[in-house]
């Protein structure tokens, strides 16, 4: 949008972070039914299904669940996303449901390189490369996104086992950081300031704002 001047630039604010989240997200529900197991198809359809009886029973049959959502650890053994901050990423984790040890390689990324864009999904694939390693067979859920809130995924399987150290890792030794090694916090249980709004109530992020401000 244009400033005093009249001149148009970009404007950041404080929904990047959430906007984000987002945009990643709805990434990886997009790659979703590609990358399902057959099990969670069929639970899919059950859903779908006592979804469609509640609304046309009024709910006199039964009850409408929620929407289905997979477990994520069903459909891949590891997960590359998009390090470009600490909301950003406990955003991902929250939205996909995805434990603190699945997200820990991408926070770790976020530790020692900080925000290298969508380069991060590759230091965050080296580190497990360089700690746990990958194994032939296992797959990778590659989370990336750019300019225009555009996000890209992309989907691996490991043809042979890997298990080298790479020059950027090399100072761990080949040993994996634990949730205690990082700044803050990531277990799905612990709430920060710098958390999204819905995850909270009103009333609780009215209380964390005074508390901020204050």
């Amino acid at each position: 949008e244009p400033d005093e001047e009249g001149i148009n630039g970009c404007v950041i604010t404080k929904t990047l972070p959430s906007e984000a989240a987002s945009v990643l997200d709805k990434g990886v529900r997009k790659m979703t039914p590609r990358i399902m197991t057959w099990g969670q198809y069929a639970e899919a359809a059950v859903n779908y299904f006592q979804i469609g009886v509640a609304r046309l029973s009024s709910g006199k049959l039964c009850t409408a669940p929620r929407p289905y959502q997979p477990d994520y650890t069903r459909c891949a053994d590891y997960f590359l996303m998009h390090a470009g901050g600490y909301a950003i990423l406990r955003g991902i984790q929250k939205g996909l449901r995805l434990p603190a040890e699945q997200m820990l390689p991408s926070f770790a990324s976020l530790r020692d390189f900080g925000n290298t864009s969508s380069a991060s999904t590759w230091y965050t694939w080296s580190y497990i490369e360089s700690t746990n390693g990958v194994r032939k067979g296992q797959t990778v859920l590659q989370v990336g996104v750019g300019g225009g809130m555009k996000s890209g995924v992309a989907y691996w399987r490991a043809l042979r086992d890997v298990r080298d150290i790479h020059p950027c890792w090399a100072h761990l030794g080949g040993k994996a950081l634990t949730e205690a090694d990082l700044p803050r916090p990531i277990s799905n249980t612990y709430k920060s300031i710098f958390d999204l709004p819905s995850t909270r109530t009103a009333a609780e992020q009215q209380q964390v704002i005074q508390t901020a401000n204050a």
